[in-house]
């Protein structure tokens, strides 16, 4: 909307908006991008006067009629819990404040919306009136799409058929992804990666941080090795060296090829201050090259020598607004600021799939509409204890389903809750993080969740897949999993991981939601309808509980994702009646997920007054490497008799 200058009602518009940018501007950090790169942004001003900072240019105003009504999502705009109504939110990529802003907010009244601006703009859910939602902002035409549905799944179905379905990682990087210590070299590094092995801590993913670079810190495309804490010369590189071949991608005697050995994976740490513009025009109008060289090219030569992924670092992505700066397509980087949050991952991860026709795994803490399809995301340098729950399950609501947080090993409540967030990692930054130097009580605590989570990790990975075909996230707060229970609608200390998990934290209650509850801790059982207080055992952060009904597909412990054949599925089955359970999987790396479903396997559980029938459907679907004969083993927790079916293919042990 934008009623002439003289119109009251845009006059109350443009001083709510004033009002809001005046509350919110110190949170705006300003400062000049490093010499080093501002080659890569156009010298020339603009023409015409830069429109001016915190002017309101559109606004729209919509009516409350159901006062009852809760909303939920815009990214990581929410900070002390989920239902954003009665407060007023910021759409603007800011370092430590709001990192991820999502313009996508959804009611429990059936209907959501997508602002589909790239300025920053404001959102207010009934602050100033609590029968009004106002949309104000300072670029931009006003540009909105509506959503209808009968739950919050379903709108949120609708969202992610616009901008872009979930992305889905390969199958190791939601195992346990370590960041070493900066002040580590290659030496340190693969000390540490042995303990992990030695200790039986189970890991998949290291990302290297910024020492790897020969210039600490480096924003330019001439990147290269720091040999003295990292031996990388270009003939291990580029494996030239006769005898050398056969290694893999790189030399054979490379540290990355001696940590893909054990197992692991290596990601390397990003920073980066560049237009990204260019290369997305270059794409959209088929030329052949652009004025700049595109941010990936220089990074081929990292995966070449066996990199799995990227850490991208906000840097001055996030952190910068430079009125100043000008970007090849003509627009400012204050323009291009919060799209610029999705063409740095959206450029590497294409460069990526192109080169190694795999899946890459890429994690960064910005983002904007659309970035759930190109990256996995963190919360950033935000701690991972009670504040960045809001912010892990807003960002489920937000279309997200690859998230995690800053695991802090020190608090056995983060420990509990970060290992089962949808990909967990420990980052050792700086300081003593890593587990064996923390008391030997909460050292065996953290091994004993690693274990457990990579136990899971088949369930785990079915609902990964899921929130790829489905759109129902890996993290479910309880309004989307528990819609028609008013109690749970603003619940920030409990969520679902996948559909059979409850997990707890930061709280001395518990509230169920219906359906029966297992404490996986202790056996005890709860009804739903129940709120209970709650002490979790002594060496547990939290509460963890099964909801009755539930089939878990689980296999044996291993160090790492590949380590064992995942011919054998343990089922750990719950019975409640009747319960049925869709079991997913793939090959687990390939780019097929985008093009075809993944095999689905049927699992049924009746219960009667004498027994328990398990009936294990056939596996629909292929892929590659799908073993031809699965084994199934089943845990099943009752006492009574016990009967099970399964497809002829397969074995039921």
């Amino acid at each position: 909307m934008r009623p002439s200058e003289d119109d009251a009602q845009w006059a109350e518009y443009a001083e709510s908006f004033q009002e809001a940018f005046r509350n919110q501007q110190a949170n705006y950090k300003i400062k000049g991008r490093p010499d080093t790169v501002k080659k890569a942004w156009r010298e020339e001003r603009r023409t015409e006067p830069a429109p001016d900072r915190g002017k309101c240019r559109f606004g729209l105003k919509i009516d409350l009629a159901d006062c009852d009504e809760a909303f939920y999502g815009m990214g990581e705009a929410a900070k002390t819990g989920l239902n954003l109504k009665g407060g007023e939110y910021q759409n603007w990529a800011v370092y430590q404040f709001d990192e991820i802003p999502v313009p996508f907010v959804m009611s429990t009244g059936g209907w959501g919306m997508l602002i589909n601006t790239d300025g920053r703009h404001f959102v207010d859910i009934g602050k100033r009136n609590p029968k009004e939602l106002l949309v104000m902002g300072e670029e931009d035409d006003l540009d909105i799409f509506f959503f209808w549905g009968d739950s919050l799944h379903s709108i949120l179905q609708s969202y992610t058929r616009i901008t872009g379905s979930m992305l889905l990682l390969p199958k190791w990087a939601y195992g346990l992804t370590y960041i070493p210590s900066m002040l580590e070299n290659q030496f340190e590094l693969l000390s540490s990666a042995r303990t992990l092995r030695t200790e039986h801590i189970p890991c998949d993913h290291i990302s290297i941080e910024p020492q790897w670079m020969k210039v600490f810190y480096d924003y330019s495309l001439e990147k290269w090795w720091n040999e003295e804490k990292f031996h990388m010369p270009a003939f291990l590189v580029n494996d030239e060296c006769v005898g050398m071949k056969g290694g893999g991608r790189g030399g054979r005697y490379s540290f990355i090829n001696a940590l893909n050995r054990y197992g692991y994976h290596v990601s390397l740490w990003l920073c980066n201050a560049y237009d990204f513009t260019d290369e997305a025009e270059r794409i959209a109008r088929g030329k052949e090259e652009g004025e700049l060289e595109p941010w990936y090219r220089h990074l081929e030569k990292f995966v070449d020598s066996g990199i799995d992924g990227f850490k991208l670092d906000p840097a001055d992505t996030l952190d910068t607004n430079c009125p100043e700066m000008m970007c090849v397509n003509g627009y400012s980087e204050m323009e291009m600021h919060n799209l610029s949050q999705v063409l740095l991952p959206m450029q590497v991860c294409q460069g990526m799939e192109k080169q190694l026709n795999q899946r890459p795994m890429l994690h960064y803490c910005g983002g904007y509409i659309g970035s759930q399809r190109w990256a996995a995301a963190n919360t950033g340098d935000n701690g991972g204890l009670k504040s960045s729950m809001v912010w892990l399950q807003s960002l489920a609501l937000s279309g997200h389903c690859n998230t995690t947080v800053d695991m802090d090993i020190h608090y056995l409540e983060s420990l509990h809750y970060a290992m089962f967030a949808p990909w967990a990692h420990l980052n050792a930054w700086l300081g003593c993080s890593q587990p064996w130097w923390e008391t030997p009580r909460m050292y065996q605590s953290f091994k004993e969740y690693a274990r457990l989570r990579y136990r899971l990790l088949p369930y785990l990975y079915s609902t990964a897949i899921e929130a790829h075909e489905t759109a129902m996230p890996i993290l479910r707060p309880m309004p989307i999993a528990f819609p028609g229970d008013k109690k749970v609608r603003d619940i920030v200390e409990q969520y679902l991981f996948g559909p059979g998990l409850m997990v707890q934290s930061y709280s001395d209650r518990v509230v169920f939601p219906e359906g029966k509850w297992v404490d996986y801790w202790t056996g005890a059982e709860y009804r739903g309808g129940e709120t209970i207080a709650y002490t979790p055992p002594e060496n547990r952060g939290g509460g963890l509980f099964v909801k009755k009904g539930a089939i878990l597909p689980m296999w044996e412990d291993r160090d790492y994702v590949t380590e064992k054949s995942e011919t054998e599925i343990i089922l750990d089955i719950w019975p409640d009646r009747d319960s049925s359970y869709l079991f997913r999987e793939d090959d687990g790396v390939s780019l097929d997920y985008k093009k075809q479903l993944s095999c689905h396997t049927e699992i049924r559980c009746r219960e009667t007054d004498e027994l328990v029938r398990i009936e294990i459907g056939p596996r629909n679907g292929d892929y590659t490497g799908k073993p031809e004969k699965r084994i199934w083993r089943l845990q099943v927790h009752t006492q009574k008799e016990i009967q099970a079916v399964c497809a002829e293919a397969d074995e039921i042990r």
